[in-house]
């Protein structure tokens, strides 16, 4: 049996946005949001097969132009933490209470600001420390 299509925002079409994209593209409903016309249109080398908006994502009204309340899941993965602070704390206290099954996840790219996305009680993904706990892990790193 084949799982639920899902909606899912993509706010950030960087490196791991477009990635994101392309894989959800294929089986859900994909919106892709950035300020960079030319990282969305980058997305058409992926067939990507969703929808993609330019605008500035750090007004939070893009929120309800791309319907956040209906999304099953939103990814906040743009460069700024800062912004992917203020625009996943907004999806959680504006749509959270209104759609349970709501999940949001924040990039954090800066290892030291995490605990401050956590005691705001927000998911988040911090690619550096993933990349670090791999390299250390890798048993075949001799130290």
């Amino acid at each position: 049996m084949k799982n639920k299509m899902k909606y899912i925002i993509i706010i950030g079409c960087g490196r791991l946005g477009s990635e994101l994209a392309r894989k959800f593209s294929k089986e859900h409903n994909v919106i892709v949001v950035d300020k960079d016309p030319e990282a969305l249109e980058r997305l058409k080398k992926y067939n990507f097969t969703g929808f993609s908006m330019v605008v500035d994502s750090s007004d939070i009204v893009i929120l309800e132009q791309v319907k956040a309340e209906k999304a099953d899941l939103i990814y906040i993965v743009t460069p700024d933490d800062n912004l992917n602070f203020m625009l996943a704390n907004a999806c959680n206290t504006l749509y959270k209470s209104k759609n349970a099954n709501l999940q949001i996840i924040a990039r954090v790219n800066d290892p030291q600001k995490k605990n401050l996305f956590e005691k705001a009680g927000l998911n988040i993904f911090c690619p550096i420390e993933h990349a670090v706990d791999e390299l250390i892990g890798n048993e075949g790193v001799a130290l």
